[in-house]
């Protein structure tokens, strides 16, 4: 039960990284609400990472999505694991 409820938010995280990838690709108006909140959702988990490991030292790509998840998944998957 509670294993479910750990991998619903986990793919409510993975939803919410898609959607800011997306959003930096096509650059939508940031003043649009959908698009101030996906950022306002997902700048504290993101910031953290950006800022060891800025885009600029990487050749322009911002692999802190790609972290953010990699965490969450290994936190996942050791709360399922310990969870009754």
């Amino acid at each position: 039960m509670l294993d479910n409820l750990v991998w619903l938010a986990f793919d409510m995280l993975l939803l919410l990284m898609l959607a800011r990838c997306v959003i930096s690709w096509f650059r939508p108006s940031h003043y649009h609400p959908i698009v101030r909140w996906v950022e306002k959702t997902t700048d504290p988990l993101l910031a953290p990472i950006q800022r060891i490991l800025p885009p600029w030292k990487t050749g322009g790509l911002d692999f802190s999505p790609a972290i953010v998840l990699l965490i969450a998944w290994v936190i996942a998957r050791v709360l399922t694991e310990i969870l009754p």
